[in-house]
């Protein structure tokens, strides 16, 4: 991994020179390297600027990496990097969680995230995504095996956004799903079980009846929905 690293930082070194100001690998992999796999490098380059040209001549590095099987990297200017702090607080704070600085300055060490940003932002995407899953399950109602693929697939991006929920009330957030599904409940005093199950059907698929499919989602829904009111309240 290092030698794919070390290739990486002098290929953007090479096109940006001094429009380069930081380049950052960051996710799980950082505290667990013997334990990942290429989803877990996830990559931040910041610049002067990133006009046309810039990124043009960005293009056959980015690609380079994304051929070798890794994330798409996120790209900001410094001055986009300082003025989104409180805009994308749960992605900063899941930057600054494991990280390592590749070229240039440690941007991300004195990124300060407000909570009062960090629960906004936690209200508003767990908001939208209960919009969108109240439209798709108009389709996929249609059948007890559309709407269990709508909860399996749905149900990982409310989780994602469950983690910062504990930490707004003060605790770090554990690694797996259903550890973080368990604590929201035990810390909210929400009965989480159906989000549980939905997860435990992820891993080990079954065929639901009709009704039974129906009263989960019907659960589900409400379970997302007391979840939201009490982080609107925080």
């Amino acid at each position: 991994m290092e030698n794919i690293l070390n290739e990486l930082t002098s290929r953007l070194e090479a096109v940006q020179r001094e429009n380069l100001v930081s380049v950052v690998v960051y996710g799980s992999a950082i505290t667990a390297p013997d334990n990942s796999t290429k989803s877990d490098y996830q990559l931040l380059i910041v610049t002067k600027q990133l006009a046309g040209e810039n990124l043009r001549r960005l293009r056959p590095a980015i690609q380079w990496w994304t051929g070798q099987g890794y994330p798409s990297p996120v790209l900001f200017t410094m001055e986009e990097f300082i003025d989104s702090l409180d805009v994308f607080p749960i992605e900063f704070r899941h930057m600054k969680r494991a990280y390592r600085v590749l070229h240039g300055q440690d941007l991300l060490a004195g990124a300060e995230v407000s909570k009062a940003n960090l629960r906004l932002e936690t209200e508003s995407e767990l908001r939208g995504k209960l919009l969108r899953l109240r439209s798709l399950s108009i389709p996929a109602g249609e059948t007890a095996a559309g709407l269990t693929r709508l909860m399996t697939e749905s149900v990982v991006s409310f989780v994602r956004f469950m983690r910062p929920i504990l930490e707004l009330v003060g605790e770090e957030p554990p690694i797996g799903r259903l550890a973080t599904v368990d604590r929201v409940g035990e810390r909210l005093k929400i009965d989480t079980a159906p989000l549980a199950r939905i997860l435990r059907l992820r891993e080990e698929p079954k065929e639901l009846m009709e009704i039974e499919a129906q009263d989960l989602f019907a659960s589900y829904l409400d379970c997302v929905a007391q979840i939201i009111e009490t982080v609107d309240n925080l």
